[in-house]
C-alpha cells in the first residue's frame, strides 16, 4: 500500500479543478447533522473523545468486488457497463444485482460471510481501528444509499464487522445540492466530517482508485490550507492510502444470466421509437478448444524453451478463423461436440514460434481443420511473431510413442460479447 501525507505546515499544489473545499461553509456542524450521512441508526462519538479519523471506501478496497469479465465483453461493452446511464436501472455499480450475485450468490454467501472476498489486511485494520478507542471508524462508498443500504449492511455484518458511520452516496446533498458524482460525494462527506470533529489530530483514508486517491490528496492539501487551527491545537495530518486492486469476477454463467435480466427489463420500460438492446458475439475463430488445465498439462509436458518474452497460447486447434457455416459444424460434429487428439509431434521455427502435430486419437472419427494436418500453436516470442508462421516449422521432432500425450478438445468458438442497439440490420 502506499501512502501521501499532509499536515497544516505544507503540502503540493492544488489543481483548483479537482481540490474541492467549501460545500459545507455555512452548515451546522453537530452530531445530529452529520448522522444523516449514515445508513446507520446509531449515536456518533463525542468530538472531544476523538483524534483520529479512519476511513475506508468499500468496493475493491474492503471487499473484493467482481469487476465485469474481460473474458466475456468486448472491450467498447466493458467501458459501456461502466457508466451510470447505460441501463435504466444503472450500470455494473449502480445494479445491485451484480453485487448480490457475488461467489455462490446472496442467499449462500450470506451464511459463509462471503469467505475469500473481503481483503482480509484491510478487514484487520478495520478492526484494530475499532479497538482504538479515540478512532472514528467509517466505511465509504460510492453505491447508492437507494440501491445498496440493506445488502452492505447485510455484508458487513455477516463480516463481524463495526463502522461508526457507513455513507453511501445519496440522491442529494445535506443541503439538497446534486451529488454530481462518487468523489464530490466523498469529499463533501469527509468536509462535514472534519468540520464536526474540528479538533482530530489525524485522518487516514484508504482508497484503490489512483484517481481517487490523487482527488483525495488535492482536497486534504486545499482543506488544511483553508481551516486554520485554533490556538493549542495540533495540526491535522491527513494520510491516502492506495490499496492494491485485486480484480475478481462472477461466474461467468451468473454474469451472463444477470446481464439478460437487466437488457430485459431495461428493454420492457423503454419510450416508444428508442431502439432495444441485445447481446451480440463477435466471433474471432472456431476451434476444437482445450480447457485451461488441458493447456497446462500440454506446455507441462513438451520441452518447450522457457525464453523471456514468450508468450503461451495452447488453447485451440484451429478449424477456420471465423464463425464456421453449417457445412464445416456438421463435419466436425457441432458445436459442443467432444473429440480426443494424440499429440504426437512438437517443432520450433527460429525461436518465435512453438507448435504441436496432433491426429485424433479415434482415426476413424472424422476431423476438419484448413491445414493439412492439425496443429496447437504453443507459444509465440517476439512483435513479429504469428501463429501463421508455424507453416515454416520444418523440423519436427516426433514424441516417442510411450510419450505421446492424449488431450481433450470440445468444439467451440472463441468469443466476446458485446451489449448494442438491436438494429433492424440485426448481426
Amino acid at each position: 500500500m502506499a501512502s501521501s501525507m499532509y499536515t497544516n505546515q505544507g503540502g503540493p499544489a492544488i489543481n483548483g479543478s479537482h481540490a474541492m473545499v467549501g460545500f459545507s461553509r455555512t452548515s451546522e456542524h453537530t452530531l445530529s447533522n452529520l448522522s444523516r450521512w449514515s445508513i446507520q441508526n446509531r449515536s456518533l462519538p463525542r468530538p472531544d473523545t476523538i483524534k483520529t479519523i479512519h476511513v475506508y471506501d468499500f468496493d475493491n478496497t474492503l471487499f473484493m468486488s467482481p469487476l465485469p469479465n474481460t473474458r466475456i465483453w468486448t472491450s467498447p461493452t466493458l467501458g459501456l457497463l461502466q457508466r451510470q446511464g447505460c441501463f435504466m436501472s444503472g450500470g455494473w455499480w449502480h445494479d445491485s444485482r451484480f453485487l448480490a450475485a457475488t461467489g455462490k450468490g446472496l442467499s449462500i454467501e450470506e451464511d459463509l460471510a462471503w469467505e475469500g472476498w473481503w481483503n482480509e489486511p484491510i478487514v484487520d485494520l478495520v478492526e484494530l481501528s475499532r479497538k482504538q478507542n479515540d478512532a472514528l471508524t467509517i466505511l465509504l462508498t460510492g453505491r447508492s444509499v437507494s440501491g445498496f443500504s440493506d445488502l452492505i449492511q447485510r455484508m458487513v455484518a455477516s463480516k463481524g464487522l463495526d463502522f461508526d458511520i457507513i455513507a453511501l452516496k445519496p440522491g442529494t446533498g445535506p443541503n439538497l445540492e446534486h451529488i454530481r458524482s462518487t468523489i464530490l460525494f466523498k469529499c463533501m462527506f469527509l468536509e462535514d466530517v472534519l468540520n464536526t470533529y474540528h479538533g482530530v489530530e489525524e485522518i487516514r483514508v484508504y482508497e484503490d482508485r489512483v484517481k481517487h486517491v490523487r482527488s483525495f490528496e488535492e482536497f486534504f492539501a486545499q482543506y488544511i490550507l483553508t481551516s486554520p487551527r485554533g490556538p493549542g491545537e495540533k495540526p491535522l495530518v491527513a494520510e491516502v492510502i492506495q490499496v492494491a486492486e485485486i480484480a475478481k469476477t462472477l461466474d461467468p454463467v451468473a454474469e451472463l444470466t444477470i446481464m439478460q435480466k437487466v437488457i430485459d427489463d431495461h428493454n420492457t420500460i423503454l419510450e416508444p421509437g428508442v431502439p432495444p438492446l441485445q447481446i451480440k458475439k463477435n466471433v474471432f475463430y472456431t476451434g476444437y478448444l482445450l480447457s485451461p488445465s488441458t493447456t497446462s498439462n500440454l506446455l507441462k509436458n513438451l520441452p518447450l524453451a522457457n525464453e523471456p518474452g514468450m508468450k503461451f497460447l495452447a488453447n485451440n486447434i484451429l478449424i477456420t478463423p471465423r464463425p464456421a457455416n453449417q457445412q464445416i459444424l456438421s463435419r466436425v460434429g457441432g458445436i459442443g461436440n467432444k473429440v480426443d487428439f494424440d499429440v504426437f509431434e512438437w517443432g520450433c521455427w527460429e525461436n518465435k514460434v512453438w507448435a504441436a502435430r496432433v491426429r485424433p486419437s479415434d482415426r476413424d472419427i472424422p476431423i476438419y481443420t484448413e491445414s493439412s494436418t492439425p496443429i496447437i500453436v504453443l507459444a509465440l516470442r517476439g512483435w513479429d511473431a504469428r501463429p501463421a508462421d508455424t507453416q515454416k516449422i520444418t523440423n519436427w521432432q516426433p514424441l516417442p510413442e510411450n510419450q505421446v500425450l492424449r488431450i481433450s478438445t470440445i468444439v467451440g468458438e472463441k468469443l466476446l460479447l458485446r451489449i448494442e442497439e438491436n438494429t433492424p440490420e440485426g448481426e
